[in-house]
């Protein structure tokens, strides 16, 4: 099995955080699209920050039964049938899924698998600060304040 030529492959790359530029997703929250297809070249991957202020709230779906990519559904956004892993450097949030809720903090790691409709919000008084890897890379994303459409 030939994996393509080297001229075509991903090559590694350092993403220094100091050089991104979060953008709003809505007036508590920013994100910063850092290893995406068009960063890194790579199509099995997505990944990058989000910082959400106390009491932000938001949601996100990647049911598996819904075929349709850039959609929302019930006032959130359907991203397509992807697994997210969530490292939470900074705050609290509670999330609610179908199956019921749990809470995540600072130095824990979360796994969301395909299939689920998600809802969290931020507790406490602590900003919530989180590195996100999402595979495969979704074909569609949220636009975030100032990018090009």
């Amino acid at each position: 099995m030939s994996i393509g030529s080297r001229a075509d492959r991903a090559r590694p790359r350092v993403f220094p955080l100091a050089e991104t530029t979060p953008r709003a997703n809505n007036p508590l929250a920013r994100s910063s699209r850092i290893v995406t297809p068009a960063t890194s070249g790579s199509q099995r991957l997505f990944a990058g920050m989000f910082w959400s202020d106390p009491g932000a709230a938001g949601g996100w779906a990647f049911m598996v039964d819904d075929p349709l990519e850039g959609t929302v559904v019930d006032g959130i956004p359907h991203l397509g049938e992807h697994d997210e892993v969530y490292l939470c450097l900074a705050g609290r949030a509670r999330v609610e899924w179908e199956e019921g809720s749990f809470e995540f903090g600072a130095d824990d790691v979360v796994f969301f698998p395909a299939g689920y409709t998600y809802r969290s919000t931020v507790l406490g008084d602590e900003p919530l600060r989180v590195f996100y890897v999402m595979s495969p890379a979704p074909a569609w994303m949220t636009p975030l304040e100032g990018d090009v459409p």
